[in-house]
């Protein structure tokens, strides 16, 4: 079989290195950095390359040596922002050597730029929070939003190299003024949205895999149940659903844009109004992988047989409720809502005990969870040591 390459082994990664290696699949990993899906015993062969964002032309000659070396086209998998922007840059190049499937270079400005992606929803009758994309801090009036809101990048891979979150949440005109004004000292375009009211429950997401031709042959939906950050953080547990609500959405955006590649939306329902509102779509392979394949749904294996032309019988039902953890950030979240008492200690135990596949452990594959909890603890105690200094 030819080899599949992920790019970006981080922890999106090492799900997507799992459901490719169970299947017999080769598995092979770039990145720009030593990370944990690199020590997964599917990863074959390992490859650190030049960071895609910083230095892209250097990475891309990594790339062509490494695709003359191959004896056939490999498959890339891509698991992060800035691994989309280098292939969609440079798809003439890499089509020579490697087979994937992304959005049309049209199609993925427009996803990439948060503000378009918000204005094509709208466009198609998909409800969006009140968004806003000040220029300057002289744009922004006060009364023009409610509060909470939150400032992110238009660009997310600029955010989060200049902030290192997915975005800041302002409770009132004066603090997000300030945020405005750092965010434009770094040179970083944002949009301003109300934040969608609601808890981390009222959170859900639609994944879906379309072919060249733009046939949908994946589809999946979750609902997250926990996150942290609790305001605006990452999936710590999340079930497998059924939600035709958020399905019919999801693919009335992706077919109204002709999609094609894997799509992961998130969508969230808002306590005033009880819409399910668009928060964003982003053209790549997410975090919580791992449970759609457990559910039934190996998006990974199917983009991967689409990819090296064999036939695909499009995937469409999957198992509901099957539910995925991760550990430590479950652990944040919950100590820090336990207070509100909508979910008891008992209760908190009983699911992170039920689960049924994590982000970082694996019966079949323990190195990965091993060099986590190493990582947590060397953090833990460097943590510990500043505070007694």
């Amino acid at each position: 079989m030819q080899p599949a390459i992920i790019l970006g082994m981080g922890a999106n990664g090492l799900g997507v290195s799992r459901a490719l290696g169970r299947k017999g699949v080769d598995v092979y990993g770039i990145d720009k950095q030593d990370d944990i899906a690199f020590s997964s015993k599917y990863c074959k062969k390992k490859y650190v390359f030049p960071d895609p964002a910083s230095y892209p032309e250097e990475c891309l000659e990594q790339f062509i040596r490494l695709g003359e070396s191959l004896d056939d086209k490999a498959v890339l998998l891509i698991t992060n922002d800035p691994y989309v922007a280098f292939v969609s840059r440079f798809r003439a190049e890499l089509s020579q050597y490697y087979l994937f499937t992304i959005p049309d270079s049209s199609v993925l400005e427009n996803i990439q730029d948060k503000s378009k992606q918000y204005r094509l929803a709208e466009n198609l009758g998909i409800p969006v929070p009140k968004t806003i994309s000040p220029k300057h801090t002289d744009d922004f009036k006060e009364g023009l939003i409610s509060y909470p809101a939150i400032i992110k990048g238009t660009d997310s891979k600029k955010w989060i190299s200049a902030f290192n979150n997915k975005g800041i949440v302002a409770h009132c005109h004066n603090d997000l003024l300030e945020y405005l004004r750092l965010a434009l000292s770094k040179k970083v375009e944002v949009v301003v949205q109300e934040m969608i009211i609601g808890p981390a429950s009222n959170n859900f997401g639609v994944n879906a895999y379309y072919s060249t031709g733009k046939e949908l042959l994946a589809l999946f939906s979750q609902h997250r149940l926990r996150q942290w950050p609790i305001e605006a953080g990452l999936s710590t547990y999340a079930i497998s659903t059924n939600n035709r609500e958020l399905i019919s959405l999801g693919r009335k955006y992706c077919e109204g844009i002709g999609y094609t590649g894997v799509g992961s939306m998130q969508f969230k329902y808002d306590d005033r109004d009880g819409q399910l509102k668009l928060i964003e779509l982003n053209p790549r392979l997410w975090l919580t992988n791992i449970l759609a394949t457990c559910a039934g749904i190996n998006v990974p294996y199917i983009y991967y047989l689409d990819c090296i032309g064999e036939k695909v019988t499009p995937s469409l039902t999957y198992k509901e409720n099957i539910s995925w953890l991760y550990t430590v950030g479950d652990i944040q979240s919950f100590w820090a809502t336990r207070k509100t008492g909508d979910l008891s200690f008992t209760e908190w135990v009983k699911s992170v005990l039920s689960a049924d596949c994590f982000l970082y452990y694996a019966r079949d594959d323990l190195k990965p969870v091993c060099k986590h909890y190493a990582s947590v603890a060397e953090h833990s105690l460097k943590r510990i040591f500043r505070l007694k200094t």
